[in-house]
């Protein structure tokens, strides 16, 4: 890769090109011939009237078709870079020539500058370094110094390309009052410019082991409270069943969280208890085969079955209402990036006016909060009378009944509005 100035050192190492093929001796040489890299408007100013030379000008900048999509977003989910930004580049030259007419010098040059590019077909590192030495003592151009195109993997290819007599037509109408000189365009591909980021690097890796596992790997076939794809609630037995379930070292995978399972289990059916370390919502569900290391070493994933959706039911463990408001826990917790939403409902049969249910959402927990396990209402927001109460955790709602009043009897009182 290279930095943004490779665009100037290709432009440079052509110019370059272009002037050590004039100063070698050949047959119909033009005397004082010079290479420039201007606007092909300055071309008829009074200092270059009259005199010949070879103008190289840039005039158009392509995506390299090839390699335009070889550069995929390259950040992590901090959003720090993974691999530095880098753009693959087609540049486009149109080589004009200028000099006296009725001594043809404009086509000798012409004849001269094509042969030299045919010559010399790839700006090679040589051929970049060298135009460097060149140039880097003007001080116009003294920036090459810090030019990287040397060092770029994919060497710069020049080659011809074709211009329509309308392309050229729309190209010369660009600089206003110029009449047109001979000219030729050819496009040097690519030029791959990088950003010089600093990059985030995973650690270096201390030791290779590869772990032979002669088993074949755990298969599940449901998951669920009673083994039938049931959502679990915390405290309570999720049934795990399938094939080759059990293993050197068994361990449950519930979202961010491993689990140990319970006591009893067998190669077709283990059951694992879901705390409030496993957050509520909709989980994938994995039975992780582990095997056990030499001493210092800790154990390592040695089979993985196939993974099945597992719905964490939360529930609440108690209303309080007061003149501060109400006041619910749940479990589990709220954790960091989880947003709750908080439900009253009317009982069944019970009277009232207002709203039947009343919504209130919270604003979700910023990430790295700590776990929240109550949540509080400001008074006012919800209307008098009895309520159910549920709470909804990413979209995974609670049962109905509060924990701490009987079924039969789920509404919670609340204070006046």
């Amino acid at each position: 890769m290279s930095n943004h100035l490779a665009i100037a050192t290709a432009t440079s190492a052509l110019r370059y090109v272009l002037a050590r093929a004039l100063r070698e001796q050949h047959p119909g040489a033009v005397a004082d011939a010079q290479v420039t890299t201007l606007r092909p408007d300055r071309l008829g100013s009074a200092d270059l009237v009259h005199s010949a030379g070879v103008n190289v000008f840039l005039y158009r900048v392509t995506p390299n078709a090839a390699l335009r999509s070889a550069d995929l977003p390259g950040r992590d989910h901090e959003a720090a870079f993974l691999s530095r930004p880098l753009q693959a580049l087609d540049l486009h030259y149109l080589i004009t020539c200028h000099g006296k007419d009725s001594a043809l010098e404009a086509q000798r040059l012409l004849g001269r500058a094509v042969t030299a590019l045919a010559a010399n077909p790839v700006l090679g590192p040589r051929l970049v370094a060298a135009a460097v030495d060149a140039y880097a003592d003007v001080d116009d151009t003294a920036f090459l110094r810090e030019s990287d195109l040397v060092a770029q993997r994919e060497p710069v290819r020049v080659t011809p390309t074709t211009l329509s007599s309308d392309e050229l037509s729309k190209l010369w109408s660009v600089f206003p009052q110029t009449p047109y000189q001979l000219s030729v365009a050819y496009a040097a591909t690519v030029v791959l410019v990088e950003e010089p980021v600093a990059t985030r690097r995973a650690l270096p890796v201390r030791e290779r082991a590869v772990t032979v596992h002669p088993a074949p790997a755990p298969l599940l076939t449901s998951v669920g409270e009673a083994g039938a794809n049931s959502p679990a609630v915390p405290g309570g037995p999720l049934v795990l069943r399938g094939e080759r379930l059990l293993g050197p070292v068994t361990r449950v995978r519930i979202g961010p969280v491993e689990l140990d399972p319970l006591p009893g289990g067998t190669s077709s059916l283990l059951s694992v208890v879901t705390g409030d370390d496993v957050p509520a919502g909709l989980h994938p569900v994995q039975v992780l085969h582990l095997t056990a290391q030499p001493p210092g070493d800790g154990p390592r994933v040695a089979g993985a079955s196939n993974a099945l959706p597992a719905t964490v039911r939360p529930a609440v463990r108690r209303v309080v209402s007061g003149d501060t408001g109400v006041l619910i826990d749940l479990t589990p917790p709220l954790f960091a990036g989880q947003q709750a939403t908080l439900l009253f409902s009317r009982p069944p049969g019970a009277g009232g006016t207002g709203p039947g249910t009343v919504t209130v959402v919270l604003p979700p927990r910023a990430p790295g909060a700590p776990p929240q396990s109550s949540l509080r209402v400001p008074p006012g927001e919800v209307p008098s009378g009895a309520r159910l109460v549920r709470v909804q955790v990413d979209g995974v709602d609670s049962l109905p009944e509060p924990m701490d009043q009987p079924p039969a009897s789920p509404a919670v009182p609340l204070p006046p509005s």
